[in-house]
């Protein structure tokens, strides 16, 4: 083959091909696969309540009394609920604070352990109530809807369901309880309200630090010399 009719036909299949991944590029995914995400991440959506968490289960979130989005009663400034929901036989917990006219903070604690259900409640002085409310408004949850598509990246070992109700701030998110931007707005409500006389284990509560480093195992105890 002369050189010019190789070089023609290798310019050619070139050209089909950048064709072919131009058309492919123009094609828009299945409408049934697209909705709003929060800064446009498939992990973080919108909500209305806890059931609408990935790993929700409707009969246990019944016995946490988590079966309704979170209301703002009349004599509450704001409301707040963070829910952290894995599957029926693992630990369910979620913590309800608010900011009643008349005190500082008032919060609920509620764990489900797999097989039993424990309820606590309490009073948060201004600082700590103040901290809460900061790591909230601090919280990147609070980003533009934009188009994305569905990931199978988006259920994590645990969902994170936060619900915010303010007179001026009425939004419900839910993304793996692991996501970087909602991972230390928890940190903040495990330790300030782990040192609480009433309250309940938040393990679970935090997901663990990821690390790259391999743990070294321990060494094999020896017996002590007689």
């Amino acid at each position: 083959m002369k050189p010019i009719y190789r070089y023609t036909t290798i310019l050619l299949a070139a050209g089909l091909l950048g064709l072919v991944i131009f058309l492919i590029g123009q094609q828009k995914p299945k409408e049934q696969a697209l909705f709003l995400g929060v800064d446009g991440d498939p992990r973080m959506r919108l909500c209305d309540g806890p059931k609408d968490g990935e790993w929700a289960d409707p009969a246990i979130l019944k016995i946490m009394a988590l079966d309704a989005p979170l209301k703002r009663r009349n004599n509450d400034n704001a409301a707040y609920r963070i829910a952290v929901l894995r599957p029926a036989n693992q630990d369910n917990l979620a913590i309800t604070f608010t900011s009643p006219k008349d005190i500082s903070g008032r919060y609920e604690i509620v764990r489900w352990d797999g097989t039993t259900m424990n309820r606590v409640t309490g009073t948060l002085n201004q600082a700590d109530s103040a901290s809460l409310i900061f790591a909230i408004e601090d919280a990147r949850i609070w980003g533009k809807l934009k188009p994305t598509i569905e990931t199978l990246a988006r259920a994590g070992q645990a969902t994170a369901v936060i619900e915010v109700r303010t007179p001026i701030q009425d939004r419900c998110i839910t993304t793996r309880y692991d996501d970087e931007r909602v991972a230390p707005l928890l940190e903040v409500f495990a330790e300030k309200l782990s040192l609480e006389p009433a309250s309940l284990p938040l393990t679970g509560l935090v997901a663990p630090k990821a690390s790259f480093i391999p743990v070294k195992p321990a060494a094999p105890a020896t017996k002590p010399a007689l």
